[in-house]
């Protein structure tokens, strides 16, 4: 059974969050607090992983009256997760269920965790849920509904049920769920170490389950002292085989020595585990004091080796909370590895909780949840992306934009711009007239390659609920109107008044500065071979295309010219050292701009 979707009501500060997909990876990102543990926890839940406690259900309201001093404010009466389900066809036959399950695992009114499918049943009630009551029970329902029994047996009073059941009229409904089904769900395999004494317990554990595994084969018979040998035998190989993965996991680990000691007599079973570590120089390490990221690259090595065999573990979800906390960026890479392979098989499906920037920005944008509170403190999902037509195409949009996954996440304010010039200029610009950095300010400036690069950016962040603007030559409006109409805008949903900002007195960036600025750049920069620039030079090329008469002029009139526009404006910009020498203009988009990402 493959875990394609879950939905959580009352758990946490989870209220209500539906149809969250669990993909090959999904990445549940946000800030500390806003649910992404919770949400783990409820898989574990939902696949029998996880017992609720009385601190669990969210509380019934926000904002409510203050519990009196020494009272619990309520919580809701009822947790449930719920999933959907897909069942090979094996398992369709075995289970006698439809290839699409919606299964869930709920908590109501004090009462235990029970399990429930959504499914067609009879519309009287008491040929519902019959299967678990005794045989005397069975016997007086069928009297009490008039049918006949066949038989004594209770496969026989149930059979004579089942037919009235499926002879009634029917309805869809939650029922009590097959005990086959329950122990079918998928098998979950959760990694979310917090100490960095974890590396040696995650090596205990794991011969831990080995000795019991071999403990409990039946091949073992004879006198304790034998039993013991033999138990030691295969726990030092098992001891062998964890080393060896630890060895190629952690290279800066010089030599690792891992000595289990069985004792059957003294009723402890895995007596002891001796664990010594030396580092490449040959000195011995404790891994409780090496440093948290060594003892974390030890720990995600033992694990790997516990869940390595996962083409024959059946279906599996992983579950991963903070994974590469202490590891430096190569480790990281590494772990990258780790996932991309696990996700690889088939059976598996996986969570990962992280704040890590590597991680995020290192999956496909549609597998990015972002996880947050709303107004009323309650956690909600947010998708950077989706899996339709639609959804695959803006995706490619912003892979096509080198959109990083946490720029998206994280920004106040997005800026598309045409191109390379705008990108070398405006951020300096920026700080000389504001005194501040973009990225300070929570604006982020993305060069879109040209004028309808810059819309299909505005569009895709704004289907996104990004706050976001184009900010575009004024001339573009008049020569691309094909792109810049406002017909074209509000068509891709996109407000002309509001997302579109333009600038140049009267058509681009260039003519903002004065002539004086120019030359002072020129000859500075670009000197001429037979005089030096004056006013007039840059004056004469006002009522033509002006970036492109000048970029000419420079180029070809002096030998240290700009290679392009971009050198050239972004040379103006470094050149200039005064608050007051960027123009008004710039100054007021600025200053828009700041007041937007606030």
């Amino acid at each position: 059974m493959k875990l394609n979707t879950i939905s959580i009501a009352g758990f946490r500060f989870i209220a209500d969050l539906k149809d969250l997909i669990t993909g090959s990876p999904t990445l549940l990102t946000g800030h500390n607090d806003a649910g992404k543990t919770a949400i783990l926890d409820a898989v574990s839940f939902l696949l029998n992983d996880y017992s609720l406690t009385e601190r669990d259900p969210t509380y019934a309201s926000v904002g409510g009256p203050v519990p009196a001093v020494g009272t619990q404010a309520p919580r809701v009466k009822c947790t449930s997760v719920e999933g959907l389900f897909e069942l090979s066809y094996e398992e369709q036959a075995l289970l006698g269920l439809p290839g699409t399950l919606r299964l869930r695992r709920i908590a109501a009114n004090g009462s235990p965790a029970a399990y429930e499918y959504f499914s067609m049943a009879a519309d009287n009630e008491k040929l519902q849920g019959y299967a678990g009551l005794t045989n005397p029970q069975l016997e007086e329902l069928i009297s009490d509904l008039g049918l006949v029994k066949s038989g004594g047996g209770k496969p026989a009073l149930l059979a004579v049920l089942d037919a009235a059941a499926a002879a009634a009229p029917q309805i869809e409904l939650w029922i009590p769920a097959p005990v086959a089904a329950i122990k079918s769900l998928p098998r979950v395999q959760r990694f979310n170490p917090s100490g960095t004494t974890d590396a040696q317990d995650a090596i205990r554990s794991a011969l831990q389950v080995a000795y019991k595994k071999f403990a409990e084969a039946d091949k073992f018979s004879g006198s304790i002292a034998t039993l013991e040998a033999e138990l030691q035998v295969l726990l030092v190989a098992e001891a062998e085989s964890i080393r060896s993965h630890i060895m190629s996991r952690c290279a800066d680990i010089g030599s690792v020595q891992i000595l289990p000691s069985v004792s059957i007599a003294s009723g402890t079973g895995l007596k002891a585990t001796q664990i010594s570590v030396t580092g490449t120089a040959g000195e011995d390490v404790h891994l409780g004091e090496a440093g948290a990221g060594r003892a974390r690259r030890v720990s995600l090595a033992v694990w790997e080796f516990t869940t390595g065999l996962l083409e024959d573990a059946g279906d599996v979800v992983i579950l991963y909370d903070e994974p590469d906390t202490h590891l430096d960026y190569a480790h990281q890479r590494e772990f990258m590895h780790l996932v991309r392979s696990q996700c690889a098989l088939p059976n598996v499906k996986m969570m990962i909780a992280t704040h890590s920037m590597n991680l995020i920005d290192g999956i496909d944008i549609s597998d990015v949840v972002h996880i947050r509170h709303n107004a009323e403190s309650r956690t909600v999902a947010e998708y950077l992306g989706d899996h339709s037509q639609v959804g695959q195409h803006l995706g490619a949009v912003a892979a096509a934009l080198g959109l990083r996954n946490t720029v998206l996440l994280n920004e106040r304010l997005f800026v598309g711009v045409e191109g390379a010039t705008e990108i070398a200029a405006l951020p300096v610009l920026f700080r000389l007239a504001t005194g501040q950095q973009l990225e300070a300010c929570g604006i982020a400036i993305w060069a879109c390659n040209n004028n309808e690069g810059a819309v299909s950016f505005a569009e895709f962040l704004v289907s996104h609920g990004r706050n976001v603007a184009f900010l575009v030559d004024r001339d573009s409006k008049t020569l691309a109107k094909h792109v810049f109409s406002d017909a074209k805008l509000l068509n891709r949903q996109l407000d002309p008044n509001v997302h579109g900002l333009y600038i140049g007195d009267p058509s681009e960036i260039e003519d903002l500065f004065g002539n004086d600025l120019w030359v002072d750049v020129a000859n500075s920069a670009w000197c001429r071979t037979d005089r030096p620039w004056v006013e007039s030079d840059i004056e004469a090329h006002r009522s033509g295309k002006f970036s492109r008469d000048i970029l000419e002029m420079f180029r070809t009139k002096s030998e240290t010219g700009p290679s392009g526009k971009p050198d050239m404006v972004g040379t103006l910009a470094l050149h200039l050292s005064q608050e007051d020498q960027v123009p008004p203009d710039l100054r007021a988009i600025f200053a828009e701009l700041i007041a937007r990402a606030t």
